[in-house]
């Protein structure tokens, strides 16, 4: 039994320094040319899409936001539970308690393998480290966001006195019924889409409607507002798209062609990855077998 938690906690001792090793990599790591591009938007369109979004969540809020409040208790029964299921899809620890665990496994093994064993479990590791900086990053700017703006919940706004109950914002006041602003499961469920879809672009479509789904759901249990979801939506493409291109930027996961386009590099099949994985995993069973 000793010897056993000895070796979970050198192996948890492993992952925790390779997960330090590899953000010191990653930002050490020089950027190459040519700089990646995502699209061919330059600067002034940027500006335009920004200000575009800016006003559909503005006007969200004056035209639409004020048809939710109420919306659940006007909907069947069924559509009700269906939506409940679907919600938690967006709950960050779905996501991101298996990727933080996949990341901890691929770098407790990784000491254990050959030198050719190490270099395919990096560039797996690489690829679902980045799939957890990009999730974790974005809720976390999103948890930031909404609780400094305080803006209240469509249930708490239904009891507020005032014109315009759903522009209601009560900042820095740190409590979840005014913390709408912006949706967090929409940050999660929409930075998971991006984050695969960058990796795996023919699963774009699906993934993308996933998240549509998800984040409708937050409108309607009543959790959240149109311009919530939008919001949220936006704030976590936008911080998967500048991950990528920091990535792609250093030749991480990511390669970029002559014109900068970026596209995936290709990484170990999950077959070939169990294979090499599977002995080194059995490795310290059978040394204490052995002993």
């Amino acid at each position: 039994m000793t010897s056993r938690a000895a070796a979970l906690g050198a192996g948890l001792a492993a992952a925790v320094s390779g997960l330090v090793a590899a953000w010191r990599y990653l930002w050490r790591r020089p950027v190459r040319f040519p700089r990646p591009r995502i699209g061919t938007a330059g600067l002034v369109e940027l500006v335009a899409l920004a200000i575009l979004v800016a006003s559909l969540v503005a006007a969200s809020m004056i035209l639409i936001d004020p048809l939710v409040p109420g919306l659940r208790g006007n909907l069947p029964l069924e559509v009700v539970r269906f939506f409940e299921r679907i919600t938690e899809l967006g709950l960050g620890g779905v996501v991101l308690w298996p990727i933080g665990l996949c990341l901890l496994v691929l770098f407790g093994l990784m000491p254990r393998l050959d030198a050719m064993g190490r270099r395919i479990a990096a560039a797996a590791a690489a690829r679902v480290g980045f799939l957890f900086i990009s999730i974790a990053g974005s809720g976390l700017v999103v948890l930031v966001l909404k609780y400094i703006l305080g803006r209240a919940r469509p249930h708490v706004a239904l009891h507020l006195a005032g014109a315009n109950p759903q522009l209601t914002f009560d900042w820095l006041a740190l409590k979840s019924s005014f913390a709408s602003f912006p949706s967090g499961h929409s940050a999660v469920v929409f930075s998971t889409a991006v984050a695969f879809s960058a990796l795996f672009p023919r699963a774009r479509v699906p993934l993308v409607l996933l998240a549509v789904l998800v984040g409708s759901s937050r409108v309607v249990l009543g959790s959240h507002y149109p311009s919530d979801v939008l919001a949220g939506a936006a704030v976590a493409t936008v911080f998967v798209l500048l991950m990528v291109k920091a990535f792609a930027a250093r030749r991480i996961v990511f390669s970029v062609a002559s014109d900068g386009a970026i596209s995936p590099m290709l990484g170990p099949s999950p077959r070939r990855l169990a294979r090499l994985l599977a002995p080194a995993a059995a490795r310290p069973a059978l040394e204490e077998a052995r002993s």
